[in-house]
């Protein structure tokens, strides 16, 4: 504890104030971020919900025949679209606010190791140096997050966005195999 007072008072005011702003954005970022998730469950919920609702019409009315399959899939359908429409945008802005996070949680770092202001470190691009004089090539840099991080979380993204798309897939193709192949197969 007596050397986090130390190091505050060794400090520039300006940094210490840079420190705790993106602290306090940071914070509002992960409620942001946190909030999308929920999102992105509810809207994966709900187009479970309906789909199941809507296979489970299909199978149980007796008055839908095969001639009518089109009816259950263009409901199917139009759900699927909106759905992972929403949920397509929602994850991507996941992935935006998590790499911003990351790049503040870096910038973070950079402001207390080095002392210096936001503006100081937001004026060079990751990986640069952050205090580059005429011919110098060493000192401390922009640190970027980590990439193999950002790379893990667009795959788990795009292939949560591709299991849903499949689920699709075999949701419309039971609308049709619901009505027709089963039922025939019953009235032989």
């Amino acid at each position: 504890m007596n050397n986090q007072v130390q190091a505050q008072e060794n400090i520039n005011p300006q940094v210490q104030s840079d420190i705790e702003k993106l602290n306090d954005i940071n914070k509002k970022q992960e409620k942001r971020i946190h909030a999308l998730e929920v999102k992105a469950l509810q809207l994966t919920n709900l187009y479970f919900v309906s789909q199941g609702v809507i296979l489970s019409t299909s199978s149980s009315a007796r008055s839908i025949t095969c001639h009518h399959w089109w009816i259950p899939f263009v409901l199917s359908l139009l759900a699927a679209i909106l759905n992972l429409v929403a949920f397509f945008f929602t994850m991507r802005n996941i992935l935006s606010y998590r790499e911003q996070l990351d790049q503040n949680l870096e910038d973070l770092c950079s402001m207390r190791t080095y002392r210096v202001t936001r503006a100081e470190v937001n004026l060079v691009k990751p990986g640069e140096l952050l205090h580059q004089q005429d011919g110098d090539q060493g000192g401390p840099r922009r640190q970027r997050p980590d990439p193999f991080k950002k790379w893990k979380r667009r795959v788990l993204s795009y292939a949560s966005i591709g299991l849903s798309l499949g689920f699709s897939g075999v949701v419309l193709y039971g609308c049709h195999a619901i009505l027709c192949h089963q039922r025939s197969n019953h009235e032989c």
